[in-house]
């Protein structure tokens, strides 16, 4: 790929910090980043379900977003709240919102409730052209100052890059943002460890992958990608591409699905050992 006839653009990934739990902390007067607080749903029962846990939580305690009521530990300063989607919603909002007020709708691409993208070169003449890292902490602080929600926010010359910047860096970095460009795919985005960390890659890609003799991400952007397209599809050529940092996706440009699926899933209450148990479930 010559990166010299691909876009390049201003664009930011903004992740909510703990979205849940923080919105839960801040409604308790309380500090999202110390505070020590899970959300959990079905808490009546053993098998209730952490939703979101404060990062205090996930660090001092390991309490991830799969853990079960029962597996809690026992803390006394460990606050189990239940869920409000409603306030979550509402928070959302709000922070949409305040993004509204600095680019336009064509501009942002909310991603889900947690988690959008904006554009940032296309305004960049309105602030005086400033670098697009400060307009990046000034979002983050006005969000701070009016929601006390914390952000991290990955920089990129386009959406992937952006989004690659927030999950494998920023939320790491102690000012909570990082910036990936096309000069950097070689040292960051060939980099990234386990394979299973880069977007779009699951267990089951991964194999696949592995199975072909690619064991990173510099492997796989160094693979052939015309055997990538025989055996893999469509979906082989775009992990190429992404793999060498490559998204010509416009977020100006509305993806509206053809049709939707519905599904639905049930986590169990407890762990079950016993067959004609497990036969009753299933």
């Amino acid at each position: 790929f010559d990166y010299n006839f691909e876009p390049r653009g201003d664009y930011l990934c903004i992740d909510c910090k703990s979205f849940y739990a923080s919105v839960e902390c801040v409604a308790r007067g309380l500090n999202p980043l110390t505070a020590m607080l899970v959300v959990l749903s079905g808490a009546d029962r053993p098998g209730g379900l952490v939703l979101a846990s404060s990062p205090t939580a996930k660090r001092v305690l390991g309490i991830s977003n799969v853990t079960r009521k029962f597996e809690l530990p026992n803390h006394p300063d460990l606050i189990q709240v239940p869920p409000r989607m409603g306030l979550y919603i509402e928070t959302n909002m709000k922070i949409v919102n305040i993004i509204r007020r600095y680019v336009s709708d064509d501009d942002i691409h909310v991603y889900s409730i947690d988690e959008l993208f904006i554009r940032y070169d296309k305004v960049k003449s309105l602030y005086g052209n400033v670098d697009v890292k400060l307009f990046a902490k000034a979002i983050m602080r006005k969000i701070l100052q009016e929601t006390g929600i914390y952000t991290t926010i990955g920089i990129g010359d386009n959406m992937l890059l952006a989004k690659l910047a927030l999950d494998n860096e920023a939320k790491k970095n102690p000012d909570m943002m990082a910036e990936w460009r096309y000069e950097d795919v070689p040292t960051k985005v060939w980099k990234i460890d386990p394979i299973t960390d880069f977007w779009g890659i699951g267990e089951k890609t991964a194999k696949r992958l592995y199975n072909k003799g690619i064991d990173t991400i510099g492997d796989l952007a160094n693979y052939n990608p015309f055997l990538l397209k025989t055996s893999m599809g469509a979906i082989g050529v775009q992990l190429h591409a992404h793999a060498n940092g490559i998204d010509r996706s416009q977020i100006d440009h509305k993806f509206k699905p053809l049709e939707k699926s519905v599904s639905n899933s049930q986590v169990l209450l407890r762990d079950y050992t016993d067959i004609r148990e497990i036969e009753v479930i299933i």
